[in-house]
């Protein structure tokens, strides 16, 4: 690991900005250049220079349309030299596309790894993650409380099964709730062992021909027709008028997957006959996991349980510290 100075980070305005490297990294606001880690709405803004992944490239095209700044799509490993910096994507495993950002300053050989949304274990649609070792690292911690275990993926898939083939005995149309891009096929991907026709909504499904060559062995799937969905699994997001017209469905019962199952009492906050924690996230060892793997000097959390996290590897020898929280509006951090 290098002894230079650490590659300096800063947060303004909601966003992680690396001075030296002249890059945002996921910001809201559009930006002169920024790294977009993946392509949900909430990572995305138009920018005059983005880097990217070529999937998310392809997905951002397909989801908000091609606009007029100059994006660099990258193979992930392929580097690319900017501004003094050796820039590398890595997958991230979180969903399609996305991917995390290893920056090496070659002056000095400082480096940092950026996560964006990530996890380690195998899921069933995204490669899974690769960590390269850095002196900072910048890590998301939407679950970074002990609490978050994620149970082994082949018992929720099998409790999905058969929940799915329950309600199809019965009579019942089982809607699966997860978000259009990342969920969507994480979800269709675990009902290939099923051999029962599938509707998405089509929101997943003017995406599926970017995502479908990435994926293997999927079962029959058309896009949603409320009219002709008995007999079917139907895949939907969580929100939108679709959730009123199920209640015309004879025997609809419905599930959501996320991370938040783990809650006690989620699936009466969310209102559904049952919950399944099949999360796109990091839980609580694997975040602890990352540390071990990336060495760091310094670490910074953004996203979720950041203070609880922060304060956590603190007392486990880390220097640690949040990023984000409604009290730091502008906080510079330099070594």
């Amino acid at each position: 690991m290098s002894s230079a100075r650490l590659i300096e980070v800063t947060h303004r305005n909601g966003s992680i900005h690396l001075p030296g490297v002249g890059l945002w990294l996921d910001p809201q606001k559009g930006a002169e250049a920024a790294f977009i880690s993946h392509a949900h709405s909430d990572h995305v803004a138009r920018h005059r220079w983005t880097l990217c992944s070529l999937l998310t490239q392809r997905l951002m095209a397909v989801r908000y349309g091609k606009g007029k700044g100059e994006v660099m799509a990258l193979e992930f490993g392929q580097p690319l030299e900017w501004q003094g910096h050796e820039l590398r994507l890595l997958p991230a495993g979180h969903i399609l596309g996305s991917a995390m950002l290893h920056v090496t300053r070659l002056s000095d050989g400082a480096t940092l790894l950026y996560t964006g949304d990530y996890k380690l274990r195998q899921g069933l649609a995204a490669p899974r993650a690769e960590i390269l070792q850095a002196d900072t690292l910048i890590m998301e911690t939407t679950f970074g409380l002990p609490k978050f275990v994620f149970p082994p993926l082949e018992e929720v898939v099998a409790a999905l099964l058969q929940f799915v083939a329950e309600t199809l005995a019965a009579g019942g149309t089982p809607v699966l709730l997860g978000y259009s891009l990342g969920k969507a096929q994480e979800i269709l991907a675990a009902l290939r062992e099923a051999r029962v026709p599938v509707m998405l909504h089509g929101s997943a499904m003017k995406l599926m021909p970017v995502c479908a060559p990435e994926l293997r062995d999927l079962p029959e799937y058309r896009e949603l027709d409320l009219t002709a969905a008995q007999g079917h699994a139907l895949i939907l997001p969580p929100t939108g008028g679709h959730m009123l017209q199920l209640r015309s469905l004879p025997g609809a019962r419905t599930a959501m997957l996320t991370g938040w199952a783990l809650l006690p009492g989620a699936k009466y906050r969310y209102r559904v006959d049952e919950m399944f924690p099949l999360s796109d996230h990091a839980d609580y060892p694997e975040l602890l996991e990352t540390v071990a793997q990336v060495q760091p000097k310094c670490v910074y959390t953004v996203h979720g349980y950041t203070r609880e996290f922060a304060a956590d590897l603190r007392r486990r020898g880390h220097e640690s510290w949040e990023l984000g929280q409604d009290n730091q509006l502008e906080l510079r951090i330099e070594a």
